[in-house]
């Protein structure tokens, strides 16, 4: 774009009033600049087009006799010729011309400019849309990922819920079994010698790891049910001992193992006679049962 101090000099330059050390730089710029070559052509038209319709003036027909008849009597003198004012016009009208173009620059500078800052305007109110924007997709994206959580919590929820419906069921089971024998032991009359235990957790990792256990005293047969017993490793079973008064060791009632919650049963029967069950404990052994207890992998007591 050429600035207003370009401008001038190109006018000046037009009507050869440029100083000559102004003129050759602006000549230098004006061989390489095409913007400003089409701007001295254009102030150069329209100077030429002024100068052109201005009314040509013609001189008196006695100017000439009068001009010789002078020259005649002062030889070697040289009269300057003075123009008539109206010779000047087509000079004023160029100047005056030039005004109203370099005005006519002025206002059209005047435009560019305001176009520029509403170009800008424009271009603040598109950013603030665009982080407006990415703040919406943003908020959209979070809320995505909430749902998408809240719909994992919700299959895990339903999953839990299975696991749970699961365990009752298996309890209610147990309850019934239970039922069941305390139904054939009172048709029996046998009620009043069965002995039922609780079996209490002896893990720290696993404290609410419980056993209830029914024991026949009659029959010298039982009913034990687990829960939250810890899943053994392959090669390992649970092993439930009889501790009698009267028996200086505990006695073997059976081995069974427990499903991926913890849960067990075992309907067991010693295999030699209990005089009084007074506890019973619950050990972790090797797969198939041991003859003697290992104290120190005891999980459950009670009785």
């Amino acid at each position: 774009m050429i600035d207003e101090r370009t401008e001038e000099q190109a006018a000046l330059f037009v009507l050869g009033l440029l100083p000559a050390g102004e003129a050759a730089a602006f000549s230098r710029s004006l061989a390489q600049n095409r913007e400003l070559q089409t701007l001295v052509a254009s102030l150069n038209n329209a100077t030429l087009a002024l100068a052109e319709s201005a009314p040509k003036v013609v001189p008196p027909a006695e100017l000439k006799a009068r001009l010789l008849a002078s020259l005649a009597t002062q030889p070697g003198k040289i009269v300057p010729f003075k123009q008539p004012w109206r010779s000047l016009l087509p000079w004023v009208a160029a100047l005056l011309m030039l005004g109203i173009f370099l005005w006519q620059r002025q206002v059209q500078r005047a435009g560019e400019i305001a176009s520029q800052a509403e170009i800008s305007r424009l271009q603040s109110a598109l950013q603030q849309d665009e982080l407006e924007r990415q703040k919406l997709t943003a908020a959209r994206q979070s809320l995505e990922q909430q749902a998408a959580e809240l719909t994992a919590a919700a299959s895990v929820s339903k999953v839990q819920l299975g696991v749970i419906q699961e365990k009752l069921q298996m309890i209610e089971q147990d309850r019934a079994a239970l039922q069941e024998k305390l139904t054939t032991m009172e048709q029996s009359h046998q009620l009043d010698k069965a002995r039922i235990a609780v079996l209490g957790s002896l893990l720290k990792d696993k404290p609410k790891a419980v056993a209830v256990s029914l024991w026949n005293q009659t029959t010298q047969d039982g009913l034990l049910v687990v829960e939250n017993l810890p899943v053994l490793q392959a090669g390992k079973d649970y092993q439930l001992w009889i501790l009698d008064p009267g028996n200086p060791a505990p006695v073997s009632a059976g081995v069974f193992k427990v499903d991926a919650q913890g849960h067990g049963r075992l309907v067991f029967k010693p295999d030699q006679a209990i005089n009084e069950a007074g506890k019973f404990a619950i050990t972790e052994e090797r797969a198939g049962g041991v003859a003697s207890p290992t104290m120190n992998k005891m999980v459950v007591i009670g009785g």
